[in-house]
């Protein structure tokens, strides 16, 4: 069995002692380099005449080299360990595979290392072709499943295992078949009486759009916006799982045709093919910035919010901050991996939560440490959300005929929306108060600890669905995708009651002050001389 993954972006990390091909053909993982080839008349161990080819290729292009133009695709080919396979047989594979997926006009790199518990190769496809074609305009959204059909195709011919994939297996009869051209042929000479038959049927008797794709109800729902949202959740999950940062995340979804654009502390989707757009809470909190962070980092983290002013230095591995309040006494550093930037003035990280934060002074020695949660004496904690998740669908009223009644029926409307949401918060309030012994107060404080409980329990489960998929393990998958969604439930409950109650305390306080304010202008005018 090969597993077939895309790395993380080759931009300016290409060349160079620690740059991306040194890495790739070390001699410690690839047997002294004797398991280095690629297509470039160079010497194959030496990194810097390998990385200047694949540079020149890009100068040579059309494009040229921008800043932050990609300038190689690292693929990942990994084999089972309970293949029989020597680390020969596996290279000669690898080489294999980049011949046929770059059909003779992309040069390529491939590495085996033999340095882990499972031998697996490093595929370093230049972006530019030599005939000056770039490679990201000709990859199709789904290049990844088709990448894994010719993976399958060759485990199969060695007589490997291979894991059942609908996708890949679709991929899979579509190259073999080649063409449509028979079936074409059949079709025109179908008698004109006979009647066509509705469904192709597999030789086991599934329908093939059940099989392989999507049925016809789910391509009608689909038109109708049903359904996309499932879509647009499974690439998250499948890219989370071996994405290595935020930038690289972006990248893979961009492959696989989901656009992401960072708006705020939300992110917005976008399915290239349709142009279809959805925001990240209308998803679900598993798949908002937070979340997504945790799922990169496999680990728990918070948000920290700070100016791009109070950068003291950056770098392409760590990030330099000053801590506000501390004109500038007082600094942390952290990986650059945690960072989301959006390109305006207000940067994000998102720091593990359970790790000790190393304070440094301006010579950066050793100032102190705080747990992560500590940061925000300085950079303020985030307010929780008072909006509510989801707007509540109300039948279609039919309001009156006339102007006036139908500032009537828009008046009472707006009266009935208002109870509702009053009722809403009294049965929370009520609730907590019974758990909080009678205390109000103690209750609120109940609730607000149950809903950092729920979305630290929902990071939890984010990060073991990630894990799984890794894994491969279909029937694993299926139960911590489950957990998942009982624990988004279950923070949007908690956060939705928060919400309320906390909508109802802030009108209520506002509505006093008014009345307040009021009484003092009809007590000032009643007292007023004449």
């Amino acid at each position: 069995m090969a597993v077939v993954k895309l790395g993380r972006p080759v931009k300016s990390n290409l060349g160079g002692p620690n740059g991306a091909m040194a890495y790739i053909i070390k001699p410690a993982k690839t047997d002294g380099g004797r398991l280095v080839s690629s297509n470039y008349e160079r010497t194959r161990t030496d990194y810097d005449a390998l990385a200047e080819g694949m540079l020149d290729d890009n100068r040579r292009s059309p494009k040229g080299i921008r800043k932050d133009s990609r300038l190689a695709y690292h693929i990942k080919l990994s084999f089972s360990p309970k293949d029989p396979v020597t680390p020969e047989q596996v290279h000669e594979l690898g080489v294999e595979f980049a011949r046929r997926i770059t059909g003779g006009e992309y040069k390529f790199v491939v590495a085996t290392h033999t340095d882990r518990h499972h031998l697996h190769d490093h595929i370093m496809v230049c972006a530019a072709s030599r005939y000056g074609k770039h490679l990201k305009a000709e990859l199709p959204k789904d290049i990844i499943d088709q990448w894994r059909a010719v993976s399958d195709e060759i485990c199969r011919r060695e007589g490997l295992s291979v894991v059942f994939n609908p996708v890949v297996e679709e991929q899979t009869r579509k190259m073999r078949d080649g063409t449509t051209a028979e079936r074409d042929d059949e079709a025109s000479v179908r008698s004109a009486n006979e009647p066509a038959t509705k469904t192709r049927k597999a030789s086991s008797g599934e329908p093939l759009e059940r099989r392989y794709g999507m049925s016809m109800e789910e391509i009608y729902a689909a038109a109708k916006g049903m359904g996309v949202k499932d879509r647009i959740r499974m690439l998250i999950d499948l890219t989370s799982s071996t994405a290595e940062n935020f930038e690289d995340w972006k990248d893979m979804l961009d492959i696989r045709g989901v656009g992401v654009e960072v708006r705020g502390r939300h992110l917005t989707y976008t399915l290239k093919d349709t142009g279809f757009k959805i925001r990240d809470e209308k998803l679900g909190q598993a798949y908002d910035m937070t979340n997504i962070m945790a799922g990169l980092a496999h680990t728990p983290v918070i948000p920290i919010t700070f100016n791009r002013r109070l950068v003291a230095k950056q770098t392409r591995k760590t990030i330099t901050v000053w801590l506000p309040g501390t004109h500038r006494k007082k600094k942390i550093t952290f990986d650059a991996k945690r960072l989301v930037d959006d390109g305006g003035s207000t940067l994000r990280a998102f720091l593990p939560r359970d790790r000790d934060q190393i304070i440094l002074d301006p010579s950066n020695r050793y100032a102190g440490k705080t747990p992560t949660p500590g940061l925000y004496q300085w950079f303020g904690e985030p307010t929780s959300r008072l909006e509510p998740q989801t707007t509540p669908e109300r039948l279609p009223l039919r309001y009156g005929v006339s102007p006036a009644q139908q500032r009537y029926y828009q008046a009472q409307a707006r009266r009935l929306d208002r109870l509702a949401g009053e009722a809403k918060a009294l049965n929370a309030a009520i609730r907590w108060t019974r758990l909080a012994g009678g205390d109000s107060a103690k209750g609120l404080r109940l609730l607000r600890g149950k809903v950092r409980e729920s979305h630290d329990e929902l990071q939890a489960a984010v990060i073991a669905l990630h894990d799984a998929i890794q894994q491969e393990d279909p029937d694993l998958e299926a139960e911590t995708r489950g957990e998942m969604e009982r624990r988004e439930a279950l923070c949007d409950r908690y956060e939705d009651e928060l919400s309320a109650i906390e909508r109802e305390i802030h009108t209520t306080r506002d509505r006093e002050q008014t009345e307040t304010e009021q009484r003092e202008q009809q007590r000032h005018k009643r007292g007023r001389p004449i």
